[in-house]
């Protein structure tokens, strides 16, 4: 096991350098190219099935489109073509470094292309599917990492995992997956450093693989102990330097501002540094049991030969040529990240002293959920509103409930569309967030609007079901009948409820509740403000819904680096499960002198 860890130290440590130097590069590149291709292609798509936006609502409709599944299998084709280049970049690479040949950073990239080409030429279409196997493998750490970055992949993860129930059995996909795909990267060796493509080639990588299972288990296990160790070091000593700097070189009133945007670029290059490290480190060790158990049959070609083929080179000059490219290569990625820095706001306004505060499901901190409990609470801690949500019993009466089965508040396991009000009212909504709160009853919209006026403004979200289509006028005449026009606003995670409401009841402020939203707002015209999940909230479409003359709420924001973040980006609304502590963050004194330690708070989240 010694052993292969030191031919896995050898095959990296010749060319060290240049390595991380086409690692760091390449990584960073690809992942900016990818960001667009994927925005490119939802753009794309949503124009030709005439959406001007992406959210939860058209989702659905959205990824069974043929252009979606067209335009993001070649997003895909791409991707993979992207990781190709890069594992056999590193794999010849490493036969190199172990032959004790000097590389460049471009000398990578050249044999990468090489390997890819040699590849498509050979049609091999069996070792391309091969070779993409092992990609869950081998990108788990930056898929992981990054794909808050890619909001598309979050939300579709975040759908999987809720519609495959039970969860365990996505797991175990998940496990089958990973050992499939981790087995297959031991054939990319085979893939990209033999001459000879067969399936035979397939069956050496796995004969390998089982005859030395224990020790490459031993061996990997020890490995990724060591590479968990280097990336948290990175993170940490990223994440004190970053602070640091900003303690002593930021004004006051902007240090935990610019913590916050600077821990937005360390995950990120954390991602991509991950990512790296754990590729790196798999092919170095997955090489390593290669070249120590198999003997090659074909010859090494010397790299000084390979690129005599290429003219260009030959009367630049090998050193001059990896310095030319190397420069040209820094210089684009360099000019486009700064391009990228321009675009995205770096330091932003004070915080925003007039954004309202929401208390989530009508104060759910210190009472049960959607009652009159926790409406008190709410208006005690002095809140400006309350968010509730709002359903339909079997025989019409509205009541506030926020899940489409009662069980998990009451205990009872059944559809609010399967029950009467005077069924409902019998239930117990109280004991199960405590003893203190036992007896508590689900109210009707009317008891709330009632007990709230002159107290409580409130945010009512019609939930939609599929059982309630007649819900949209009936709220419309309960907030009518009780004089609560100018006291509300009503939102929906459905465009179709809001247009309801702006042709008959206009003088009602309306809110389009939006899990993700990808595209332009501008033709949601029956929305008044967004009611938007505050991961999704960026500078751009605050800006655009301002320019609109629309407000933006952000939910449901209870961690106080995300209050702060919002408020610097000028929502107009936050709702919280704690709103004592958003009014804390939003009256926070300029003059307060913020601590190093607490400025590491900030930076590591806690």
């Amino acid at each position: 096991m010694k052993r292969i860890l030191k031919h896995t130290w050898k095959a990296v440590r010749h060319n060290l350098g240049n390595l991380l130097l086409f690692e760091t590069g390449y990584r960073i590149l690809t992942f900016f190219l990818t960001m667009q291709i994927i925005e490119k292609a939802v753009d794309i798509s949503l124009k030709h099935q005439g959406f001007s936006y992406l959210t939860a609502e058209n989702y659905g409709e959205f990824i069974k489109s043929p252009w979606t599944i067209l335009l993001f299998l070649g997003a895909f084709a791409v991707l993979l073509l992207f990781f190709l280049i890069e594992a056999s970049a590193l794999l010849w690479g490493f036969q190199h470094s172990a032959a004790k040949r000097k590389l460049y950073a471009s000398d990578f990239f050249i044999e990468g292309l090489k390997g890819v080409l040699r590849l498509l030429r050979q049609r091999k279409f069996l070792w391309i599917f091969w070779a993409a196997l092992s990609v869950p493998f081998l990108s788990a750490c930056f898929l992981v990492l990054e794909a808050s970055y890619v909001g598309l992949l979050e939300f579709t993860a975040r759908e999987i995992y809720q519609t495959v129930t039970p969860h365990g059995l996505l797991y175990l996909f998940l496990a089958i997956l990973l050992l499939i795909s981790g087995c297959s990267v031991f054939a990319l060796p085979y893939c990209f450093l033999e001459s000879e493509k067969s399936l035979a080639g397939i069956g050496k990588g796995i004969h390998l693989l089982k005859k030395r299972w224990k020790l490459i288990l031993r061996g990997g296990v020890i490995l990724y102990l060591i590479l968990a160790v280097i990336g948290a070091a990175f993170y940490l000593l990223t994440t004190v330097g970053i602070t640091g700097a900003v303690m002593l070189l930021r004004p006051e009133e902007g240090k935990i501002t610019s913590v916050l945007i600077y821990k937005e670029y360390i995950h990120m290059a954390m991602g991509v540094f991950a990512g790296g490290l754990q590729m790196i480190g798999s092919l170095a060790f997955v090489y390593a049991v290669y070249s120590r158990f198999h003997r090659q049959k074909n010859e090494d070609v010397p790299l000084c030969r390979l690129v005599r083929s290429y003219s260009w080179l030959s009367k630049l000059g090998r050193r001059r040529a990896a310095a030319f490219l190397t420069i040209l290569f820094v210089g684009m990625e360099g000019g486009y990240l700064a391009a990228t820095a321009v675009s995205h706001d770096t330091v932003l306004e004070s915080l925003n002293a007039d954004a309202n505060i929401t208390a989530h499901r009508g104060g759910a901190l210190r009472a049960p959920e959607n009652t009159l409990s926790a409406l008190e609470y709410t208006w005690e801690c002095g809140a400006d509103s309350a968010e509730i949500d709002v359903q339909e019993t079997k025989d019409g009466v509205l009541i506030l409930l926020h899940d489409d089965s009662l069980e998990r508040i009451t205990g009872v396991d059944k559809k609010v569309w399967e029950m009467t009000y005077q069924e409902i009212s019998q239930l117990d909504a109280g004991s199960s967030f405590g003893e203190d709160f036992k007896g508590e009853k689900i109210p009707t919209l009317e008891d709330v609007l009632k007990f709230c006026y002159g107290r409580l403004d409130l945010n009512i979200e019609i939930k939609y079901n599929g059982k309630n289509k007649g819900i949209v006028q009936r709220v419309i005449q309960v907030i009518r009948e009780n004089d609560f026009q100018e006291h509300c606003v009503v939102t929906s995670m459905s465009y179709q409820f809001l247009e309801q409401i702006k042709e008959t009841a206009p003088e009602i402020g309306t809110g389009y509740i939006m899990t993700m939203s990808y595209g332009s707002i501008s033709q949601a015209e029956a929305a008044d403000f967004f009611s938007v999940r505050y991961d999704y909230v960026t500078e751009r479409f605050v800006r655009e819904a301002h320019a609109l003359g629309k407000e933006v709420h952000a939910w449901t924001v209870n961690y106080r680096g995300n209050i702060k973040r919002m408020l610097d980006m000028g929502v107009d609304n936050i709702i919280t499960d704690d709103p004592v502590l958003v009014r804390k963050v939003q009256n926070q004194e300029s003059g307060t002198k913020t601590g190093f330690a607490e400025l590491l708070e900030y930076a590591l989240g806690i």
